[in-house]
């Protein structure tokens, strides 16, 4: 049996799903406007680029990765992640990965293009080893700053996938 909306509405469930909705709305958009202002914020950058700066020597443009890479990897997600739950965890009182995670996972379309992909970046080993090597390259060059690319971890909840 298929109810219309105005026998839902008749039995106070339209009202009730359109209030949890919005408080969900409300609730995801404030997280994500938290997330957007940490991964912005100047501590973050700059905890990214001293990351940068103490680790890029290790990398080398080659098609075989050392094993140093994954600790280094693993030691990145781990700084980063754990940077931004601490932030978060000060700006929304009650806040837990999982649950940031389980809202990306399932509304990814609405989250900012740039956000998401700098989200995801973290799981994905050969972005981060890209990131090590172009960072070293502009530091041996000495041509300035290096364009910030901000590589967060909580991807998508994916674990660090070695090579």
């Amino acid at each position: 049996m298929t109810n219309t909306n105005e026998e839902l509405g008749v039995l106070g469930i339209e009202e009730d799903i359109t209030h949890k909705s919005g408080r969900n709305d409300e609730e995801f958009d404030t997280l994500i406007g938290h997330l957007q202002d940490v991964v912005l914020e100047d501590e973050f950058q700059d905890l990214q680029e001293k990351f940068l700066s103490q680790n890029c020597e290790e990398f080398e443009d080659e098609d075989e990765n050392k094993l140093i890479y994954t600790d280094i990897y693993n030691k990145y997600i781990e700084t980063l992640e754990g940077h931004i739950c601490k932030r978060l965890q000060e700006l929304q009182p009650g806040f837990t990965m999982a649950k940031l995670l389980s809202m990306i996972q399932s509304r990814k379309d609405e989250v900012d293009d740039e956000l998401f992909e700098t989200l995801a970046s973290l799981a994905d080993f050969s972005l981060f080893k890209e990131t090590m090597l172009n960072y070293k390259s502009e530091k041996d060059n000495q041509m300035g700053d290096f364009p910030s690319l901000v590589v967060t971890s909580l991807a998508c909840g994916l674990p660090p996938r070695p090579t």
